[in-house]
């Protein structure tokens, strides 16, 4: 996975520092290093070979994958890791949007034109999406990770809280070698078992990936064809479709109401032309039914999207809002569209994750909040801050301010 920053995982969602930063690393370790070499570790992967051989992987598939095999202490260090800080808007989307990778996306586009035209034709998804994809998971293939996909995902099956769902990743890795004829070693990803080009986690690999070149093989990390073909079998597969883009810079008129700036608000695009929202050249909006919300991602001081149907689709490739507001607007300039015009507030600043779970605790003791105190700036957390921003006469946009969190700081 990544954003130069680091790496993204289609499927997992997040990764390295790029999910150190965002906050989407939990867990504490279940198992420690040492229990785990003590047979903890060997008995949990007899566990995930049993599973393996009930899905079909013969047993010497296992028993060759997981000989000598041993915890990876990195990993679960990486797993383990505390995010202190959230990032901006602005932040994220600096690094994830570069001069350098859209003159690169340009380049790559152009040199791989033709196999890209016929995918979209086969599988719907513009070129430049699969480009931003491709720049934003590995800097078009220039990193891909080093660490051995077998171990990481048995080390994170074996010794953290995810167990089921690395069990899982960690059983479809093994089917990859089974099906692939490939090695353990030469399967080599993300800490987290991302995979290739696009950063596939197993899973999704053995769901999605497509034999593009026809060699009978399926190689995300050295064929293109291969890489890309998945990539686009998988977009379509998790809801993007043909039409509208993924997201859209928007001008909003005055007076708009705030409170409907929030990804749980949907209205018709029509609808949201005739209370006035443009784009940002001032024409209008597309004349259609299709749902779409709008965004405030530094809040109203900041720039305004409208989020298509086809933002959901990024979404499911990976669950952070900002990647998927990145994506949609490393592909618009790719494509030659122009950059976002407004800028976000100079004095936006990162909250560090006790900032947050202060906040949290002071709406929860105000009625507002209900959900975790999990220090991480969500959806919900937004909402509640929405809400104690109505009452206090502020603008609601649900972003946290430095008034907002001061005024909220400052209710006893």
């Amino acid at each position: 996975m990544t954003f130069m920053l680091p790496l993204t995982v289609p499927g997992l969602k997040t990764l390295a520092a790029a999910t150190v930063l965002l906050g989407s690393l939990a867990v504490a370790s279940a198992v420690s290093p040492a229990q785990a070499q003590d047979g903890g570790f060997r008995d949990c992967l007899q566990n995930i070979k049993a599973d393996a051989v009930r899905q079909g992987v013969p047993a010497s598939i296992a028993d060759r994958a997981f000989q000598g095999l041993t915890p990876d202490q990195k990993v679960v260090d990486l797993d383990n890791r505390q995010p202190e800080f959230s990032l901006t808007y602005a932040k994220y989307v600096g690094g994830s949007v570069s001069a350098d990778r859209i003159n690169k996306g340009q380049q790559k586009m152009a040199q791989h034109r033709a196999l890209l035209d016929q995918l979209q034709a086969e599988y719907g998804v513009p070129p430049q999406y699969l480009m931003a994809f491709w720049g934003i998971e590995t800097n078009y293939g220039t990193y891909m990770g080093d660490f051995r996909v077998v171990r990481s995902v048995a080390t994170l099956a074996c010794m953290t809280k995810r167990r089921e769902f690395f069990s899982n990743e960690t059983v479809q890795a093994l089917r990859i070698l089974n099906t692939n004829q490939m090695t353990s070693d030469q399967m080599r990803g993300s800490w987290a078992g991302a995979m290739g080009n696009m950063q596939f986690m197993p899973s999704t690999f053995t769901r999605w990936a497509v034999d593009r070149d026809g060699n009978g093989k399926i190689d995300i990390w050295n064929s293109l064809p291969d890489a890309f073909a998945s990539a686009a079998n998988f977009l379509r597969g998790i809801g993007f479709k043909p039409g509208l883009p993924s997201s859209e810079e928007v001008m909003l008129p005055q007076g708009f109401p705030l409170d409907q700036a929030d990804t749980t608000v949907e209205k018709p695009v029509r609808a949201w032309a005739a209370m006035g929202v443009k784009k940002m050249n001032g024409g209008a909006l597309s004349p259609v039914d299709d749902a779409a919300s709008i965004l405030l991602p530094a809040g109203f001081r900041g720039p305004a999207f409208i989020i298509y149907p086809n933002f959901k689709a990024v979404m499911n490739w990976n669950r952070s809002t900002l990647y998927a507001l990145s994506v949609g607007i490393l592909a618009r300039q790719i494509a030659g569209g122009p950059p976002v015009q407004q800028s976000a507030p100079a004095d936006d600043a990162p909250l560090s994750r006790d900032t947050v779970i202060d906040m949290q605790n002071r709406l929860a003791r105000l009625g507002l909040y209900k959900d975790e105190t999990d220090g991480l700036l969500g959806p919900k957390t937004r909402s509640a801050l929405r809400l104690f921003q109505q009452q206090q006469a502020l603008p609601a946009d649900g972003h946290p301010t430095q008034e907002s969190v001061r005024r909220l700081q400052a209710v006893r």
